[in-house]
């Protein structure tokens, strides 16, 4: 009967999600606000309970996880180590900049109204990471991909993406090391030291033998196989190191990144992703979410929304017009960064998961990740309002 009940869940769930996805792609916006809505839909508070579905239990949860360790992967995968040498001075401002102080902010906005310091790190980590698919596609239709500000939006999110990992990394070992004293930092920042070390070390030394062994099998897909098994025992590993698994997955992607096989990798990994796995994580974000928490916890989730909003535009854009970019285009750079998207739902999903809004079950926890869909849905759609006039005025200025 378990093994029925979970069938009806993954196939509701893809059916839903796909076919939301799709709707919202049709209107020109990201197929994920479709599956977070899929999510919503489906979860306990609307058609879940008269289903006798529960995607938040531990079967379904199991499928979500799997997920965001591909997704996670796949954005390793996708990182061009050698375009964040070509990024230069600007966008690596910009990315620092844009990822400290809505960090700085979010932390700010949870302790003004009374939560804990881990519940703050969370919310602070879920603003800082950007995704600029919106941004990208925006740039594309209007013929400035290549502009300064084209290339250092994009340039930064490169690096934004790294960072956002790195700090993913130091709270979830605070999150499992359980408080915040000298020595237990200073052991945390050496274990995290020696995982990237080794992982980084030894995956870019061994993947090139990796990749000649797998030319002499004759299983299909082979490499597609022993790249996934990388980024899955490398999060293993990140948990030993008390680091969030997903920080593994993404550090595997990019040594496999390194490989010729780049490309035939990232295009596997995305039938296998987008076709399957990864929507499942996003109806699992949307299940989360509890109506209850906007009438507990609106003003807060209001106060991180424009925390999240200006923190990206005045973070990323003083430091742009310190390097002598107009004010134009300054904004620009600003608005361009501001959206979330996946990575914010992520971070808030994973430290949820570890016990960093308390009871993964209980109203603070459902108010953190309701706060994180708010905020990635709202700043998602936040350039489609502003970028295209914007950008069309830059060109005609000639900036």
């Amino acid at each position: 009967m378990a093994e029925v009940m979970l069938f009806l869940e993954l196939g509701l769930a893809l059916l839903l999600a796909k076919l939301c996805g799709e709707l919202f792609e049709r209107m020109g916006q990201p197929a994920v606000i479709g599956e977070i809505l899929a999510g919503v839909i489906l979860g306990g508070e609307v058609l879940g309970g008269y289903l006798g579905i529960d995607l938040l239990g531990e079967p379904f949860k199991a499928f979500a996880d799997v997920g965001v360790m591909i997704l996670l992967f796949l954005s390793g995968v996708e990182v061009e180590f050698a375009e964040l040498k070509k990024t230069g001075k600007l966008a690596s401002a910009v990315a620092l900049g844009g990822v400290l102080l809505p960090f700085i902010g979010g932390y700010a906005v949870m302790i003004w109204f009374g939560y804990g310091y881990m519940e703050a790190l969370l919310v602070g980590a879920t603003l800082t990471a950007t995704s600029v698919g919106v941004t990208a596609r925006i740039l594309m239709d209007v013929g400035a991909l290549n502009t300064r500000a084209g290339t250092s939006i994009l340039g930064a999110a490169v690096i934004d993406d790294v960072l956002g990992i790195i700090i993913l990394a130091i709270i979830s070992g605070i999150a499992m090391v359980g408080d915040i004293e000298v020595e237990s930092l200073l052991l945390l920042a050496v274990k995290i030291a020696i995982f990237f070390i080794i992982t980084l070390f030894l995956g870019l030394r061994l993947i090139g033998r990796v990749a000649d062994f797998e030319s002499r099998m004759v299983s299909a897909k082979a490499f597609l196989a022993l790249s996934l098994a990388l980024g899955f025992i490398f999060g293993v590993f990140a948990e030993k190191m008390q680091i969030a698994a997903i920080t593994g997955a993404f550090v595997a992607g990019l040594i496999v990144g390194e490989t010729p096989y780049k490309k035939m990798i990232s295009e596997d990994v995305k039938v296998i992703g987008y076709g399957f796995f990864i929507p499942l994580f996003f109806v699992f974000a949307g299940a989360w979410i509890d109506f209850s928490s906007f009438a507990s916890a609106g003003t807060v989730i209001i106060a991180a929304l424009i925390v999240a909003i200006l923190g990206k535009i005045i973070g990323c854009g003083i430091p742009a017009l310190a390097m002598r970019s107009s004010p134009l285009e300054s904004f620009i750079i600003g608005v361009g960064m501001v959206p979330r998207m996946e990575i914010g739902l992520i971070v808030a999903a994973i430290g949820v998961n570890l016990g960093m809004a308390g009871d993964p079950a209980g109203i603070v926890a459902k108010e953190t990740l309701s706060l994180a869909v708010v905020v990635s849905i709202v700043t998602g759609l936040f350039p489609l309002f502003f970028m295209k006039n914007l950008l069309e005025r830059y060109l005609e200025e000639g900036t």
